[in-house]
């Protein structure tokens, strides 16, 4: 097993890390790249007890990250049954075509449980060994052929331009409901806006989590010293959990009546 892992400066001025990883994910994925379970194959095994004791994290938050990376990210694939992890773009930063790389990653995979997985990496393997830029994509079938491959390409762009489209689409609703309720005229493609209310999405938020923090906040702050916050940068921001679940305290209207005749507790 290897001392050290690669992990080039341009992770940083990633735009998809920029734009939508949170500073939870970007930790959690250098863990993910770099963690003592890690191999040549990029596919390995690693227990929750494992990641919770490296990380700090419980076993919720660490599966809830696993299937972020998974399902909304997409750079890596998890398999919860067998407990293992594969990094899609393991392969650009730590193979070569040479026949002692390529060898050590054949042997590696021998032991992934995964078979979809074994036979992503072997393929890709044989990819690298044949000397192909691009090695094929994952999910692989054992019957792809040129054609396929490219029927598969096409229905992941249309799928991601779909889901491109519905998250403008949320961000748009979202937006227009806090400029209705605000009295503002804050723009859905705004690069700033779309990042936090994006970066929430990631999380797992629905945009009915985003009316109810409007909600709660316009109902604390409109009309106090603090209704200068009601902007997406403050309400969308790494407070939106806590605004959230935030109980709002009901208004005690006999109270305030009495009040107002100078009737007071």
């Amino acid at each position: 097993m290897a001392i050290y892992r690669n992990v080039r400066l341009s992770f940083w001025s990633d735009n998809k890390v920029i734009d939508e990883f949170t500073p939870e994910d970007k930790y959690f994925y250098l863990y993910l790249l770099t963690n003592p379970q890690t191999n040549l194959c990029g596919c390995y095994e690693i227990s929750y007890k494992s990641m919770s004791e490296d990380t700090g994290y419980n076993k919720d938050t660490c599966l809830r990250l696993l299937k972020r990376f998974d399902e909304v990210h997409n750079v890596i694939k998890f398999n919860e049954s067998t407990k293992e992890i594969l990094i899609l773009n393991w392969y650009k930063y730590n193979w070569s075509s040479s026949a002692k790389t390529i060898t050590g990653v054949i042997l590696a995979a021998k032991y992934i449980k995964c078979e979809k997985f074994r036979n992503y990496v072997l393929n890709l393997a044989e990819s690298v060994k044949n000397g192909n830029k691009e090695p094929v994509r994952y999910p692989i079938q054992a019957s792809d052929t040129v054609s396929d491959s490219v029927t598969e390409t096409v229905s992941e762009t249309d799928t991601a331009n779909n889901k491109k489209n519905r998250a403008g689409e949320d961000i748009k609703e979202i937006v227009t409901y806090l400029n209705k309720k605000c009295g503002t005229h804050y723009r859905c493609n705004t690069a700033n806006t779309r990042k936090h209310i994006t970066a929430r999405f990631a999380d797992g938020y629905t945009v009915s989590d985003f009316i109810t923090v409007i909600d709660k906040k316009t109902a604390e702050w409109q009309g106090t010293k603090f209704e200068l916050y009601l902007r997406p940068d403050t309400l969308f921001g790494s407070k939106f959990e806590s605004y959230l679940n935030q109980q709002i305290k009901q208004k005690d209207e006999t109270s305030d009546f009495l009040s107002s005749w100078g009737i007071g507790k």
